[in-house]
């Protein structure tokens, strides 16, 4: 993970550092801290989930976290890397991890930017929508960890993601998973970018100066479901 500041040069922390944030809190009243977590160098201590499914059910979602290498033809890197089979017309795959260096208590505007590896290509028909362009993905900052919880026989989000093209409260929609190729090509892996949003409300930074990342795929297509997420920015503006 780096983070910077501006006018200052870009600093590589390690581990130990990152769970602590970046040395002291920013410069002054206006100064952006970003945090900018390059997957290639380890999964530096983000852990997903799944939610809008009945975990009573799980095994027919078919479910899979994982860090691993990139498939080819993209350099032999590794990324974090999430897949579900969407049977509830609804599933969201995550992952999160906590931010320090933060000045306890402060508000912050927040916002986010990712890149993803997708093999999904764009202009296809799918069960309950496109494989491409009906996932999408988001991303946010939670001043509480992001968990999924139990309501009836679902899992829900404990934080307000929205639901499919909408954002939420504490995610914003950056874009979908379709990538560059036709649906009448042959599928392969390439890399997305995508833009760095604003989230629609700002997060207080809680008593020991942390935040939560938050990023995934909200799908409404009704079958498998594979994406890596090879790099994430965010960056905390005080207000």
């Amino acid at each position: 993970m780096r983070c910077t500041r501006p006018g200052l040069a870009t600093v590589t922390l390690s581990l130990a550092t990152w769970l602590g944030g970046c040395a002291g809190p920013p410069g002054g009243p206006t100064d952006a801290l970003t945090f900018t977590f390059d997957f290639h160098l380890g999964p530096q201590g983000f852990t997903a989930g799944f939610a809008d499914y009945p975990p009573a059910h799980a095994e027919i979602y078919e479910l899979v976290s994982d860090y691993r290498a990139l498939p080819a033809p993209l350099e032999p890197h590794s990324a974090l890397f999430l897949s579900g089979v969407n049977r509830s017309d609804d599933l969201f795959m995550f992952f999160k991890g906590p931010v320090g260096g933060l000045r306890p208590g402060a508000l912050y505007g927040v916002s986010v930017a990712l890149e993803i590896a997708t093999a999904t290509p764009a202009g296809c028909f799918g069960v309950g929508g496109a494989p491409g362009e009906s996932v999408w993905i988001k991303a946010g900052a939670t001043a509480i960890e992001p968990l999924p919880v139990r309501d009836g026989a679902y899992l829900r989000m404990n934080v307000d993601v929205g639901n499919q093209s909408r954002g939420g409260a504490h995610a914003v929609v950056l874009g979908n998973v379709a990538n560059s190729r036709s649906c009448e090509e042959p599928r392969q892996w390439e890399r997305k970018s995508f833009r760095s949003r604003t989230t629609p409300e700002p997060i207080s930074a809680s008593p020991d100066g942390r935040a939560w990342l938050l990023f995934g795929a909200d799908s409404g297509f009704e079958a498998r479901t594979e994406v890596y997420f090879t790099r994430a920015s965010v960056s905390f503006t005080p207000l």
